[in-house]
């Protein structure tokens, strides 16, 4: 089967799974998301629990910020730890009940916040979030048989969070620019046309301001130039240059290495077809929507000085 293309609907979906995540846990909770994500990982491995080292490994975290993400678990009662049985300095933790509990109502908050987040009112598009949820909770499966089929929301936005960070190192390693100005970038090679500034952050779900500054880096690297329209002369567009075009293939190809090392080989065919439609199916066509609301002619655009 062939793999679903990692383009920028994926960053924008990861964006609203972070922004779900976040927002569930300041409404469910009070723990942060990196307690969160030491939480879910604690409560997939059941009774037996963790070594804190292979926690840091697991979740890509530095040990000291597992410690402290298990000082305040265990401070609320949602995890323990012990002392290993043969060795007093290796130590292992493991959620308690309560932290079970906890997870449960986190993890139904995630689910509302989904339905609020992504675009829902198309039953289509509702269905392919529910199933995609469903997927994403099989790229790290728990340790522990006993939790295949709970916290499902919970599971796959942990797994989905390390994905995206890991995705957004591998390109500033590659390029050496920054998420915002590779997502510029991997906007425009998409839509193989000038796009105003605003579209770009609306496609990308993101504020205008930063759109505006990442173009500012891009133009300053040589990677893109602004338009202006006599249409529409408050209107700024940016196309890519000949190094700007060049540069965003690398991007592509270094974020389709990613996906597939980190997130399409550990999935099922199904699952890949699940986890792809959010992206060519919900987010695309929500961008498909919002472009039909407005349109310009882009023969008389001319460079701004």
């Amino acid at each position: 089967m062939l793999r679903p293309k990692f383009d920028s609907t994926f960053f924008v979906a990861f964006k609203l799974t972070h922004e779900a995540l976040d927002a569930a846990l300041k409404k469910a909770s009070e723990l942060n998301i990196t307690q969160y994500r030491v939480l879910a990982k604690l409560l997939t491995a059941g009774t037996a629990g963790l070594p804190q080292k292979d926690l840091s490994a697991l979740l890509d975290l530095k040990p000291n910020v597992v410690t402290l993400a298990i000082n305040t678990l265990e401070e609320r009662g949602l995890a323990l730890r012990a002392n290993g049985a043969t060795d007093k300095r290796f130590r292992r933790a493991r959620a308690t009940s309560a932290g079970g509990e906890h997870a449960a109502h986190v993890n139904a908050a995630i689910v509302e916040e989904l339905y609020d987040l992504f675009p829902t009112d198309n039953a289509a598009w509702r269905k392919i979030l529910e199933a995609s949820i469903a997927a994403g909770a099989d790229i790290d499966p728990p340790l522990s048989p006993d939790f295949t089929e709970k916290y499902p929301a919970s599971r796959t936005l942990v797994s989905i969070e390390l994905v995206r960070l890991a995705i957004e190192r591998g390109l500033k390693e590659t390029c050496g620019a920054p998420l915002s100005d590779c997502l510029v970038m991997m906007r425009l090679g998409e839509a193989t046309r000038p796009l105003r500034v605003n579209d770009i952050g609306e496609s990308l779900e993101m504020p205008t301001a930063n759109v505006t500054r990442a173009v500012d880096r891009l133009a300053q690297r040589g990677w893109v130039k602004r338009m202006g329209s006599e249409r529409d002369r408050k209107a700024v567009f940016v196309v890519p240059t000949e190094d700007g075009e060049f540069q965003e293939r690398i991007i592509s190809e270094k974020s389709n290495e990613l996906a597939e090392e980190l997130l399409w080989s550990k999935l099922t065919p199904a699952d890949q077809e699940a986890i792809g439609d959010v992206g060519s199916v919900v987010i695309d066509g929500l961008r498909r929507r919002r472009a039909e609301e407005r349109n310009v002619g882009f023969a008389d655009l001319r460079p701004i000085d």
